[in-house]
């Protein structure tokens, strides 16, 4: 996933479309990809639709198609649309939209994206829709800032309870090559009436080989 790259950070947070359920970062299926020239390549995917961890219980598959554009070195703007076919009798089809723009250089990386969900959970009119926006910084000795604000809405409200926005602010420091630690504050700020905002600090912990 491309957002998921330039964001960079899925250890701390998930990118948007994988933290409030638009889609899933891997499934199981197929894919194909095809560089049309240097500056535009094309995506394809048939895929379970439920995610990796689950075996396809319904009928239906999961349909995307892609397009993303290079018109200069380090940017790249990315179009999206799939179609989740009913997974239960009666359940109506998901249709995701999502664009997504971001630059990424050696010392700095900043991106957006818009994600809109029709008939969420396969239920009629339970459409959603949200957009982020992050970036972070490098800096010497291995050291990065990074901050992002997540903003989820319901149509109608029909979701409210579970409608926010989110800031997280943190840094991130590398201690050898596979030991990564991130210190990080996130605000949830839900958008239902007389809920309060949470504020809460995390120390996330990266081990790789």
């Amino acid at each position: 996933m491309l957002q998921e790259k330039f964001w960079g950070y899925r250890y701390i947070w998930k990118s948007f479309q994988d933290e409030y359920k638009f889609g899933s970062s891997a499934d199981l299926g197929l894919s194909a990809a095809y560089r049309i020239a240097d500056w535009i390549s094309a995506d394809a995917i048939v895929v379970n639709g439920e995610g990796y961890k689950k075996i396809q219980a319904g009928d239906g598959l999961n349909y995307g198609l892609g397009v993303t554009l290079t018109p200069v070195k380090g940017f790249q703007i990315r179009l999206y649309g799939g179609l989740n076919e009913r997974g239960e009798k009666g359940g109506k089809a998901i249709k995701n939209m999502a664009a997504f723009m971001g630059y990424k250089h050696e010392k700095f990386t900043i991106g957006a994206e818009y994600n809109y969900m029709m008939n969420a959970s396969h239920k009629e009119n339970a459409d959603q829709n949200g957009y982020s926006v992050f970036a972070s910084v490098n800096l010497p000795k291995k050291v990065s800032l990074y901050a992002r604000f997540d903003d989820l809405y319901s149509k109608n409200d029909w979701n409210i309870a579970k409608d926010e926005s989110t800031v997280i602010l943190g840094a991130q420091f590398k201690l050898g090559k596979y030991v990564k630690i991130a210190p990080n504050f996130r605000t949830a700020m839900p958008k239902a009436d007389g809920a309060e905002s949470k504020y809460s600090a995390y120390v996330n912990c990266y081990f790789g080989i």
